[in-house]
C-alpha cells in the first residue's frame, strides 16, 4: 500500500533539532513489510500552507497518517480537512501524544477515519495489513476507528516488551540535512556556554534508547502508560550510532528519553563498549537527580557526556512534593555539583505556577538557583489534558474542551493561573523569580 505519514509542526520559534522517531521507526517496520512509505516532514521543512495543499495533490495515497504532540491539534484539524477533499479515498489516521490524550476531542471535531492510542509499530502494521486484506478493523488492537456513524474502541495493546526488535528509523525518508545542521539543546552547542570548552558540534542527531516511566509527576503525560521502563540493549544503541557516525558524519547524540540514567547497568555498559569505538563522538542526556550518583557520572565524562538535562522543577520541597516527583532540593543540589565536578554540563529546567506555589515557595527556588549560580528561566506550570494535574485542578473548570485544548503551547506561553495570585502578581512574580525584574523576595 501507498502510505504517506505528516510530522506536524512544533515549536515555529526554534529551528527543527529532533527528528519525528516515531514516524521513521513505524515507516522503516511498514517498509519491511513491503509497503511503499514516505514522510512529508512539516516540522523540518516549514512549509506555507498552500505548499502543503499542493502537495497533497502530486499523486495518491491509500493511507496518511498524522502524529504530533496536543499542541499541534490546530494544525491537525486544518490538515485534516485539506486530506479530505485533497485525497478522498485515503484512510486518516492520527496518532502520537495528540491521539493518545485526547481520542474523544479528536474524533468528534477532526475528520480522521481512525486513531492509533500509545505505541504505534505494531499497531500500524497490522492496520495497513487489514486495509489491504479488507479483513476489517475490529482486531487491531489499540485502534479507535469510524464503523459508520459509530466510533468503536478496539481492545488496548500491550507495550512492545523487545524495543530491540524495533527498527531504527528511515532515517533516508526524512529531511536529515536539515536536523544535523540543528543541534539537539542548539543554544549550549552552538556557543559551548555549557559544553567543556573544546567540544563543538557540527552534525546532531538524537536517538530514543527507552520507553515508558514508572515514576508519576503530577505534570506530566505518559504516552506509553504508567509503568516500568523498557530499555533498548547496550548493543543495540551502539549499532544505531555506529550506522549515524558512518552514513551521516554525526559527532554529537541526543538521548531524548525521560531518564538514560535509570539503569546504571545499562548506562555504564554503554560506555564501554562506546569507548572501544574507533569513532569518537560525544552525546548528552536527560536523567533524574536521584540517578546521577558520581561514579555514574565519571564513567559517563570518561566516554564522551558533556551535557546532562535534569528536570528539578522547584527549590521549593512543598512544591516537589505537590508534584509528585519524589525527589528532595538535597538531591537536586547533589546532582548538579557532581555533574559540575565530572566536567559534564547540567542544564535545568524549573516550572512556576504550580498549585500550592506562593512567595515563600518562589523565595526558595531563587535562593536554590542563587547558591548554584543557575540562571534560567522556568516553565509555565501547564495543565495538559489526562495529566493528574489537569485532572484534579483544571477538568472542572473547563467549559469548551477544544478552546482549552487550542489555548495550550510548549510550556514558554502562559495558558492558566493555578495560583492564589491574582494576574497581575503572577506574572509579576514570574518575572522576579526568572530574574528578569529585581526585588529582595517577592512581596505583593
Amino acid at each position: 500500500m501507498r502510505i504517506l505519514f505528516i510530522n506536524s509542526p512544533i515549536r515555529l520559534n526554534a529551528p527543527p533539532n529532533c527528528i519525528p522517531y516515531g514516524l521513521g521507526t513505524i515507516a522503516s517496520l511498514l517498509r519491511e513489510r513491503n509497503h511503499e512509505v514516505s514522510i512529508y516532514d512539516v516540522n523540518a521543512l516549514r512549509p506555507e500552507p498552500r505548499e502543503t495543499e499542493e502537495f497533497l495533490r502530486t499523486k495518491k495515497w491509500d493511507i496518511i497518517g498524522l502524529s504530533g504532540l496536543i499542541t499541534t491539534y490546530g494544525y491537525q484539524k486544518w490538515i485534516a480537512g485539506v486530506i479530505k477533499e485533497a485525497q478522498p479515498d485515503a484512510f486518516l489516521v492520527s496518532g502520537g501524544g495528540l491521539a493518545t490524550s485526547i481520542p474523544d476531542l479528536v474524533m468528534d471535531r477532526i475528520p480522521v477515519d481512525a486513531l492509533v492510542i500509545g505505541e504505534g509499530e505494531i499497531a500500524m502494521d497490522e492496520l495497513a495489513s487489514a486495509l489491504r486484506s479488507q479483513e476489517g478493523l475490529a482486531g487491531v488492537k489499540g485502534l479507535v476507528w469510524r464503523d459508520g456513524k459509530n466510533v468503536v474502541s478496539n481492545k488496548p495493546r500491550p507495550n512492545i516488551a523487545d524495543l530491540d526488535s524495533i527498527p531504527f528509523p528511515a532515517w533516508d525518508l526524512l529531511p536529515m540535512d536539515v536536523y544535523l545542521k540543528n543541534p539537539v539543546w542548539a543554544l549550549s552547542a552552538e556557543n559551548s556556554s555549557g559544553f567543556p570548552e573544546d567540544v563543538r558540534v557540527t552534525r546532531s542527531m538524537n536517538i530514543i534508547s527507552s520507553r515508558g516511566c514508572p515514576h508519576n509527576c503530577n505534570f506530566c503525560y505518559h504516552l506509553f502508560g504508567r509503568g516500568k521502563y523498557r530499555f533498548r540493549s547496550a548493543a543495540n544503541i551502539i549499532e544505531e550510532v555506529r550506522i549515524l557516525v558512518r552514513d551521516y558524519g554525526v559527532d554529537f547524540v541526543g538521548f531524548v528519553d525521560d531518564n538514560f540514567m535509570a539503569s546504571a547497568k545499562r548506562a555504564v555498559e554503554f560506555c564501554r563498549m562506546l569507548e572501544d569505538e574507533p569513532y569518537e563522538i560525544t552525546w548528552g542526556c536527560h536523567g533524574r537527580v536521584d540517578s546521577a550518583r558520581p561514579e555514574l557520572l565519571g564513567t559517563m565524562r570518561k566516554a564522551g557526556c558533556v551535557w546532562i538535562g535534569y528536570g528539578i522543577e522547584s527549590g521549593s520541597q512543598k512544591i516537589l512534593d505537590a508534584m509528585g516527583k519524589k525527589t528532595t532540593v538535597k538531591q537536586a543540589e547533589q546532582a548538579v555539583t557532581a555533574t559540575r565536578e565530572a566536567g559534564i554540563f547540567a542544564n535545568t529546567t524549573f516550572i512556576y505556577g504550580y498549585p500550592g506555589e506562593d512567595e515563600d515557595t518562589i523565595r526558595e527556588t531563587m535562593e536554590f538557583k542563587a547558591k548554584l549560580g543557575i540562571d534560567v528561566t522556568s516553565f509555565y506550570a501547564t495543565p495538559y489534558p489526562r495529566t493528574p494535574l489537569f485532572e484534579k485542578h483544571v477538568r472542572h473548570l473547563i467549559g469548551d474542551m477544544e478552546e482549552f485544548v487550542l489555548s495550550l503551547g510548549n510550556a514558554t506561553d502562559f495558558a492558566i493561573n493555578l495560583t492564589k495570585f491574582s494576574d497581575n502578581e503572577y506574572h509579576r512574580f514570574k518575572a522576579i523569580n526568572d530574574g528578569l525584574i529585581t526585588s529582595e523576595h517577592p512581596e505583593k
